[in-house]
């Protein structure tokens, strides 16, 4: 079981710090566009 759970947190970790990283440079463009804007 744990070894299940290991390799389901190696698969899905990648994933989710991908998504996490897109999501943070995502608003920190938001905010430059905004801030160019002003």
């Amino acid at each position: 079981y744990d070894k299940l759970m290991y390799l389901c947190w190696k698969s899905y970790l990648p994933i989710s710090l991908n998504y996490l990283l897109f999501f943070i440079g995502m608003i920190m463009m938001m905010n430059n566009y905004k801030i160019n804007l002003v």
